[in-house]
């Protein structure tokens, strides 16, 4: 360092001994003791399946970014939806962004017809900023703290894919841009993306998912779903159950699978046994 920039760097520092600003540098206890006293800290959201409560450590946080993730037709949309049900029903407020399927078509198949969430009222696809002005303009109007978003590559703008070199590197700004949506206007986003298809018999790995190694290193959590199938007759068949693999969990490290049962359009823990009827539950997904 040349004597210039050495005095440079000196007055720097004399000028910053007296920083107030918002971003200054404080200890960490008592940060934390000022998010307490102003009622900024955040608690955990029940997702109403106690064994994915457990796994993740009570339940999800605001500012956290959830993948939900399986191939097609596995119920990656009917078990968030199932969520939505769950969360509104513990007195959350949810957002949801659905743009694979017409809304009637993806009100029929809530649980119930369970209709007591927000959404826009026509949707556009390929513009991520459009996605979080409505948001924003959720949690504005209707203080909406759960998000979610059927699915990641409704985002991707056409003229970007084109004009990308990588669109892996594309994929990854985009969730880097939802992480801190989530972070900045303290909400909690669950993002469903697609997996690349996979043998019925074979464990998912966050490798099979989609397009960008981002989608995994981005997020707080990964969930992967994968329906159970058993042989009849020669033939290898679905069955009403499903195997929820978390395989990505920032918050303690847990890693596991839970069994789920699809029942009357949402998805309940197969060890309950309160509704559980083989007849009752082969209802087409």
């Amino acid at each position: 360092m040349n004597v210039d920039n050495e005095l440079k760097s000196l007055e720097i520092q004399k000028k910053l001994v007296n920083y107030q600003g918002e971003d200054r540098v404080i200890h960490a206890a008592e940060l934390l003791k000022e998010l307490q006293a102003d009622g900024k800290t955040t608690r955990d959201y029940s997702t109403g399946l106690s064994l994915l409560d457990d796994m993740v450590g009570g339940g999800f946080r605001r500012g956290q970014l959830v993948i939900i993730s399986a191939s097609t037709g596995q119920g990656k949309t009917s078990f968030a939806q199932t969520l939505t049900k769950n969360f509104v029903e513990r007195g959350e407020k949810c957002f949801f962004l659905s743009f694979e399927v017409g809304f009637q078509d993806f009100a029929e198949k809530m649980p119930q017809g369970f209709l007591d969430f927000w959404t826009p009222r026509q949707m556009r696809q390929n513009s991520l900023l459009w996605a979080k002005n409505r948001i924003l303009e959720s949690v504005a109007k209707h203080n909406t703290k759960i998000v979610f978003i059927d699915h990641l590559h409704f985002l991707l703008e056409l003229q970007k894919m084109a004009e990308a070199k990588s669109l892996s590197l594309l994929i990854g700004m985009m969730l880097r841009d939802l992480k801190t949506l989530a972070i900045e206007h303290d909400i909690l986003i669950f993002l469903i993306t697609h997996m690349k298809k996979i043998d019925s018999h074979e464990r998912p790995e966050l490798e099979d998912l989609r397009d960008s190694s981002f989608v995994a290193q981005e997020s707080d959590y990964v969930l992967m779903l994968l329906r159970e199938t058993e042989k009849f007759d020669g033939e290898i068949q679905e069955k009403d159950t499903t195997r929820l693999y978390i395989k990505k969990n920032r918050r303690n490290g847990k890693m596991g699978i839970i069994r789920l049962q699809h029942y009357n359009n949402e998805f309940i823990e197969a060890d309950d046994q309160k509704i559980i009827d083989k007849e009752k539950t082969k209802n087409k997904w």
